[in-house]
């Protein structure tokens, strides 16, 4: 099967299109007692052919294991300027504005896929993707991460953003939900100011201070049922409202059971994933790092 789609070096063959063809036939090859890699590498002359094959075997010491095999390969057979477009599109890869996070994020997997030899660390392509994401989806992602994106480390952060992706529903969701909110924020406004004019007008009608008047005097024949004053209830009475107002001001909690102002447990956002080794450098640590290098250059 490796041999039905031969490799010849030319103009037209795409290098990296070979290999992933060539890594899916593979997989379904399966020895016992011999890894994948070894497969790998025991089988990828019989997809090559030519000149091509001629270079494997001139180079065999050199490609002794599958991942010098691979980068030797693309280095030899991938155009350069094909690859410096590729790395273009992977460190200036922007989310449009009507694009989802998992949109966003496999269209940059597809990039990486198409130039695996791109060179660059895994934490700087998270920190160019997490800088070009729109504002509302960068928001959505640090406070998934707990706070701050860049306080994760470039596996935790991986992670993250995968998971977020895995949930088909999140982006979508979120969207629609903000854009359902920001439209129930501008109809409750209205209705606001509906009620705000009908009110007013009610006020101003002869019906309204007559009503007025009568809780007025129903009011002033009212005694308080904890002092005995008059003109007022138990439920207005100022003596009670003080008390109140001292009660709360100095730390009163009800007891337990009574739920109302029962503490609730911070929640720090994140995957949940609390075995991480912390002397391992977070994303911020390898961005400044690497700002200090450039000075010194």
């Amino acid at each position: 099967m490796v041999q039905a789609n031969p490799f010849c070096g030319k103009a037209n063959d795409d290098a990296s299109a070979h290999l992933q063809q060539f890594l899916e036939l593979c997989s379904t090859f399966v020895i016992k007692g011999v890894s994948q890699d070894a497969i790998r590498l025991r089988l990828f002359p019989f997809s090559l052919l030519g000149r091509v094959k001629h270079w494997f075997y001139a180079n065999k010491s050199s490609v002794n294991t599958w991942d010098n095999c691979t980068k030797a390969f693309l280095a030899k057979f991938f155009p350069m300027g094909k690859t410096n477009a590729l790395r273009g599109r992977i460190s200036s890869f922007q989310q449009a504005s009507n694009e989802t996070i998992s949109e966003a994020w496999e269209q940059l997997q597809e990039y990486i896929l198409e130039c695996p030899h791109h060179g660059m660390d895994n934490w700087l392509i998270l920190q160019s993707f997490y800088n070009r994401l729109t504002q509302t989806t960068r928001d959505h992602v640090d406070a998934t991460a707990g706070g701050a994106f860049f306080s994760l480390t470039p596996e935790r952060a991986t992670s993250l953003v995968e998971k977020m992706v895995s949930n088909q529903d999140w982006s979508d969701d979120r969207l629609q939900s903000h854009q359902r909110g920001t439209h129930s924020i501008k109809k409750a406004d209205v209705l606001a100011t509906k009620i705000d004019l009908l009110l007013k007008k009610f006020e101003g009608s002869p019906q309204y201070k007559a009503q007025m008047q009568t809780l007025q005097a129903l009011d002033a024949r009212m005694t308080c049922e904890v002092y005995g004053n008059t003109g007022h209830s138990s439920i207005d009475c100022p003596e009670t409202l003080e008390e109140d107002m001292f009660i709360n001001n100095n730390g009163f909690h009800p007891q337990k059971g009574q739920g109302w102002n029962q503490p609730h447990p911070f929640y720090h956002g994140g995957n949940g994933n609390s075995n991480f080794n912390p002397n391992q450098p977070t994303l911020r640590d390898l961005v400044y790092g690497q700002a200090k290098i450039n000075d010194t250059i």
